[in-house]
């Protein structure tokens, strides 16, 4: 069961949310806050499911909603953070990821597909909004370390998969290994790529000509 929580202060458009999170059958609605501050205090208390999903506003009173990421980042270790935003501007859309967004959606993206991307991100995956993906490509990809680390061959082999849109679930069937296997792997190739997401770690490689 995927369990969401929210932050969004347009009391019109959470309800658009709720509404499109009750018919579902593996998706339940946890919790919703109106500002970044409310949210952080409550993150902080603890009790939150550590693999639950955050649909986040970027434009809130008080802090922004990117001060949230942190936050909830600790909260809940293996979780998601879906930017749900009008905010089209790419410095804000590379910020978001770089902070640990694996999603990056405008709020005129369909509800239907938008069930479609929370499903795709639980298992694994990364949705960003088209618009934005040769740009963060550019960006993502030209980061340079001095100190690079290479890929060990299994690494690579995940990395390979995922970037063909594979979910973690996928590669463990595809490669006949577990998915904790997978998830480790995973974390690796962050660490070694210096990137956050899977979509940040296939920039970086393509870039570096590592796939």
């Amino acid at each position: 069961m995927i369990e969401i929580l929210i932050v969004e202060d347009n009391a019109a458009y959470l309800d658009t949310l709720k509404e499109m999170i009750e018919p579902t059958d593996d998706m339940t609605f946890h919790t919703a806050w109106r500002s970044a501050e409310s949210a952080i205090r409550a993150m902080s208390q603890g009790g939150l499911p550590a693999d639950a999903l955050l649909l986040l506003d970027l434009h809130l009173p008080g802090s922004g909603g990117l001060s949230i990421i942190p936050a909830f980042r600790k909260a809940c270790p293996e979780g998601n953070v879906v930017v749900l935003t009008q905010n089209d501007n790419e410095l804000v859309v590379l910020e978001a990821i770089q902070a640990g967004a694996v999603g990056y959606l405008l709020k005129n993206h369909p509800i239907a597909q938008l069930r479609s991307a929370i499903r795709e991100i639980h298992g694994g995956g990364s949705v960003i909004d088209d618009k934005f993906s040769r740009y963060l490509l550019q960006a993502l990809g030209g980061r340079t370390e001095d100190n690079q680390q290479v890929l060990s061959p299994r690494e690579h082999q995940v990395l390979e998969l995922m970037a063909t849109g594979m979910v973690k679930k996928e590669v463990a069937e595809q490669l006949g290994i577990s998915y904790h296997s997978v998830a480790l792997y995973t974390r690796n190739i962050y660490k070694k790529l210096e990137s956050p997401n899977i979509t940040a770690a296939v920039a970086t490689a393509i870039r570096r000509g590592l796939i």
